[in-house]
């Protein structure tokens, strides 16, 4: 049940002195220590305001949990009707002072202290918490037989915290806590935050008043109850965020990115997608949502479908710079703030462009998902997207066209949008913004597909191509971003690099590939067919018999002669397609 309820379900138990060891159960991090503080202040019980809290975090014997209890219990003159002043003036006094200069009285102390232990701790409330944190040597069979001995013995309560989720997997100490939940626990409440109230106390701890309106929905929308974790996506926003004055609209373009990625990267999310699936479908084609499969699917589409479903609520339509700065500060823990500021900075100077694709893609989220609304009416609230069409990205674009194609009679404005997008972006000088690179290979219409390849394409897959490998040379390493930029090169992208690349680049880029090729028993699964589609690359430069690129094909040949790499770059037989050909 939800927090408030739990509380109050908590409470009326608390009440009840016939329940003298109460579970509060629950996942890891979903406020339970939280709820039992609430209970404690709200609590008209004296003995529930003056429980003894205690966390088993690291704790290696009973006998350390009795004393960590009695250092909780000993300045309490009013326990036990004053029964403990005696004893607590003895050790305050002669024998604490002693101890200081004597091992031997000190030992005398423990002792003495485990002694009267049943009389401090007599009707109590003793509220353990981190059971399943305790050390390898406490043993659960220890703990519960205390409790049971001074539930029964001492009158003693207790209130037992436990993350559930995680005793689960251990498997004998699973069967020892369900055989005492039998024989010592008189009642068991079972805490389910919600996502709401999760944010509403990470909030409290982690102020981020300019982002928290935004913040909200999307951590609702994750599905996110572990406060700790919530903690970290705030704390991340705030980061790189930076306290700017952002509009609602730009907001709506960055914080849902935000805690998507962030809730990825700190496994927040419950089968959720990983950086490479999020990267690749920010651009989802929503013919997917519409499509009519004859195969039922398989469970992994199923799940790809849901992971689509959870960035169309969040609004994340596309993926540019913006989650490339994000992906890299998560994985690496390094903040740019100089690449953040740019790009927001180019976001502000476009907040009309903002504005219209963020209107763009509410209008996509309604034809899908509104199904009240008519055809008709739809069509009437898009007429005007083709004289803004300019302003859209060409992804955007693309949805578009391809939602109004599926309304009933949306066909004409849906190539007027394309037509207009065209126009605008001729009008420009035939050159693509900067955001309209396109380094996860998001679908685009064909139309724009050929005007964009005719500018931009070729020259942005050789840069990909070879910015991916001189990350790994420089860092001897590879984030997400290189994975996939290595994964999508064909044989064209690497022979365009090879040859255009300049004398200072060209040496450590063709060592670094031959390395891998070398080794592509360990590359491949990172990089998939990209040093096939290298060797493809090289073969065709050492057998080009052009003038122009003779040099060029003799360094090739040198370069593989002393490898046992030299016997692929052979002529391919017949019949053997191209490495673009077979790409996946």
């Amino acid at each position: 049940m939800s927090l408030v309820r739990t509380k109050k379900q908590l409470i009326e138990l608390l009440e009840n002195v016939d329940n003298q060891v109460v579970a509060l159960s629950g996942r890891w991090g979903t406020g339970k220590t939280h709820l039992w503080n609430e209970v404690k202040a709200e609590s008209k019980d004296v003995k529930v305001k003056k429980a003894l809290y205690i966390s088993l975090f690291g704790l290696s014997s009973i006998d350390q949990v009795k004393r960590k209890l009695m250092e909780g219990a000993l300045p309490d003159a009013a326990v036990g009707g004053g029964k403990l002043e005696v004893v607590k003036n003895l050790f305050t006094s002669g024998v604490k002072a002693a101890a200081t200069h004597y091992k031997a009285l000190a030992a005398i102390n423990d002792i003495n202290l485990l002694l009267v232990a049943p009389l401090a701790l007599r009707e109590r409330v003793i509220v353990v918490d981190d059971i399943e944190r305790k050390h390898a040597k406490l043993g659960i069979d220890e703990i519960l037989g205390f409790i049971d001995e001074y539930s029964k013995e001492f009158v003693t309560r207790f209130v037992l915290v436990l993350n559930d989720d995680q005793l689960a997997t251990e498997g004998e100490q699973r069967m020892l806590w369900t055989t005492f939940r039998e024989k010592v626990i008189d009642q068991e409440i079972k805490l389910s935050t919600t996502p709401d109230e999760a944010f509403s106390i990470a909030i409290k701890l982690l102020p981020s008043p300019k982002y928290e309106a935004m913040l909200r929905p999307a951590i609702i929308a994750c599905g996110l109850t572990n406060i700790r974790i919530i903690g970290k996506v705030i704390r991340a926003a705030n980061q790189i965020l930076a306290n700017r004055d952002l509009s609602d609209s730009i907001q709506a373009r960055v914080v849902p990115s935000i805690v998507l990625f962030g809730a990825i990267h700190y496994r927040g999310l419950e089968d959720g997608p990983d950086f490479q699936f999020a990267l690749n479908v920010g651009n989802p084609e929503w013919s997917t949502f519409l499509r009519n499969k004859q195969n039922e699917p398989t469970e992994e589409e199923k799940r790809e479908d849901r992971w689509r479903m959870l960035m169309s609520e969040l609004g994340i339509n596309r993926c540019d710079d913006f989650e490339k700065v994000l992906v890299e500060f998560l994985e690496s823990g390094l903040f740019e703030s100089e690449k953040v500021q740019a790009i927001i900075e180019r976001y502000v100077g476009e907040a009309q462009t903002i504005e219209a694709r963020q209107s763009a893609r509410n209008f996509i989220r309604k034809v899908i998902w509104d199904h009240r609304a008519t055809d008709t009416n739809l069509i009437a609230e898009a007429a005007g997207f083709s004289a803004v069409a300019g302003l859209l990205d060409p992804y955007v674009a693309t949805e578009l066209h391809g939602v109004l194609s599926e309304l009933d009679g949306g066909q004409r404005l849906a190539e007027q949008v394309i037509q207009a997008w065209i126009t605008a972006f001729r009008a420009r000088g035939g050159s693509a913004p900067e955001d309209d690179n396109n380094p996860f290979g998001n679908p685009l219409h064909p139309d724009i597909q050929a005007t964009f390849d005719n500018v931009v394409s070729q020259q942005q897959a050789q840069a990909t191509v070879v910015e991916a490998c001189n990350h790994i040379i420089e860092h001897s390493g590879w984030g997400t971003l290189q994975e996939v930029a290595m994964k999508r090169a064909t044989a064209h992208d690497f022979e365009s690099a090879i040859r255009e690349m300049g004398i200072d680049d060209l040496p450590k880029f063709m060592r670094r590939m031959i390395q891998m090729r070398l080794q592509r028993g360990t590359y491949d699964q990172h990089f998939g067919h990209a040093t096939d589609r290298f060797m493809e690359a090289c073969r065709a430069i050492a057998n080009d018999q052009s003038p122009e690129s003779a040099r060029l094909s003799k360094l090739v040949k040198r370069l593989f002669a002393t490898t046992a790499l030299a016997i692929e770059l052979e002529p391919a037989q017949a019949g053997q397609t191209t490495g673009d050909a077979e790409q996946p």
